[in-house]
């Protein structure tokens, strides 16, 4: 009789004790936390305070233009340990687990405007040199073609500020500040051009189907025989067959001639057509 009365007393203990506990989360203020432990380097709207912008090595980020571009991971991450290299302490020592949760909510609430003329002069300045100015990477030391890049807006901010593991593309988070970030990648992103499958439909048809009456027929010899039709292959390996292809003696110079968003448009058509 004990026994079933202690069971009872537990079901009804815990659906209470649960209930306390998400009152408690729900009753801290994220922005009064901000205010206490951040806005002295971040000011309250979360750019830079006068007394972040004398901070050295590096002044204070401007997490107004992180914010859209950062999942809550990486803001917890940056709260919670801190960077080496700079003033931002670990906050883990400061504030525990929920506090920094509510300061996480409250600065993804901050929302920026992105200066497109500064994302170009910055690119100019700092990305050209590998990426080309017009962002397609004619410039012979292996960079990405910008403008086909499929990465994300976000992805993109991620990659400027961190790099690319095994590739030439270094971390720029000391060299640009989270403003110059964040108008570079929204200046890269309206470089991004998109094949159009209605032109290469025309194309298509005038340098292709004499020989391959549909995308369908293509048939695939040498390493690309694992993938069952063209359209398997990544954009860069069609593209390396359309350009190097054995196809192109028997084609002629026209195909040679073809830009690269002529290839790009008969590769979305390509795709339209699978």
């Amino acid at each position: 009789m004990i026994k079933k009365l202690l069971l009872t007393a537990a079901l009804v203990v815990l659906p209470l004790s649960a209930v306390h506990a998400s009152d408690d989360m729900d009753s801290i203020d994220g922005k009064k936390i901000f205010q206490n432990n951040c806005a002295k380097c971040h000011a309250m709207d979360g750019t830079v305070s006068d007394y972040g912008k004398t901070l050295q090595p590096f002044p204070a980020r401007n997490l107004r233009a992180l914010a859209p571009y950062a999942d809550k991971d990486e803001i917890r991450r940056v709260i919670t340990h801190g960077t080496h290299d700079s003033d931002m302490r670990a906050m883990k020592y400061v504030l525990d687990g929920l506090e920094i949760e509510a300061v996480v909510d409250y600065i993804s609430t901050f929302t920026y405007t992105p200066d497109l003329q500064n994302g170009a002069t910055r690119f100019q300045q700092v990305c050209a040199t590998c990426h080309g100015a017009d962002g397609r990477a004619k410039t012979g030391v292996g960079a990405k073609n910008l403008v086909y890049s499929q990465l994300t807006l976000n992805e993109k901010v991620h990659t400027i500020r961190y790099g690319r593991p095994g590739t030439l593309m270094l971390a720029k988070h000391h060299q640009l500040n989270n403003t110059d970030i964040a108008d570079i990648a929204n200046y890269v992103q309206g470089l991004r051009r998109s094949g159009v499958a209605t032109i290469g439909h025309n194309l298509y048809d005038n340098n292709c189907k004499s020989c391959h009456t549909t995308p369908a027929s293509i048939k695939l010899v040498g390493n690309a025989a694992t993938a069952k039709v063209i359209t398997d292959l990544s954009d860069y390996m069609i593209d390396l067959r359309i350009r190097h292809g054995r196809h192109v003696r028997r084609a002629g110079e026209h195909i040679v001639k073809l830009t690269d968003d002529n290839i790009q448009d008969i590769i979305a058509y390509m795709r339209a057509e699978q």
